[in-house]
């Protein structure tokens, strides 16, 4: 499946200022998520490609700068690059392979953890219809980043440079990446 990027040439930008944050705060020659002192907030970097991981994933936002990832559930492979993001809603049994990454081109990619109170009150506060959509997902889809997400991203991950001086910042930073209507529309 092939998706089309709207604002290709922003998004680029905005994936490869991402890049350089994440390359910044983790270490090369690993394959490693690295956690952050923005409590839900996680960075990941592998210089290889990966074989693939099973692991239970909970409710979170990832969005992918650098490189290409498979995610499987059951026997769907649900695959991702740099410029889209990966949504899980509820918690999930998946496996995680990275497909794509060198150690002069690395995946990276970040993910923002979602609090599940946190993101049934966002939806709550959402005007949905109470019909089925013909498109129901299974609590996890692929989606292409907009220009308003990475923005978001970008801030909150510049926010890594100044953890002491912004706590209040540095919270409201993170209801602001979580409150993207597209994104949390979709789950």
């Amino acid at each position: 499946m092939t998706f089309i990027i709207p604002n290709s040439d922003v998004v680029a930008e905005q994936c490869q200022a991402l890049a350089t944050l994440v390359a910044r705060h983790t270490e090369p020659n690993g394959n490693r998520i690295y956690p952050t002192a923005i409590a839900p907030l996680s960075l990941s970097r592998s210089d290889a490609s990966s074989t693939i991981i099973y692991q239970d994933y909970q409710p979170g936002l990832a969005l992918l700068v650098q490189g290409k990832k498979d995610m499987v559930l059951g026997k769907e492979t649900y695959t991702y690059e740099a410029g889209q993001c990966f949504v899980v809603s509820v918690d999930l049994p998946l496996g995680r392979c990275i497909v794509e990454a060198t150690p002069d081109q690395p995946y990276l990619g970040l993910k923002l953890t979602l609090d599940s109170m946190q993101l049934c009150e966002m939806v709550a506060q959402m005007n949905f219809s109470s019909g089925k959509k013909e498109n129901s997902v299974r609590g996890l889809f692929v989606s292409n980043a907009d220009a308003t997400l990475l923005d978001c991203a970008l801030r909150l991950t510049k926010l890594l440079n100044f953890l002491t001086d912004f706590p209040l910042v540095i919270c409201l930073a993170c209801s602001s990446f979580c409150s993207n209507p597209p994104a949390i529309a979709s789950i």
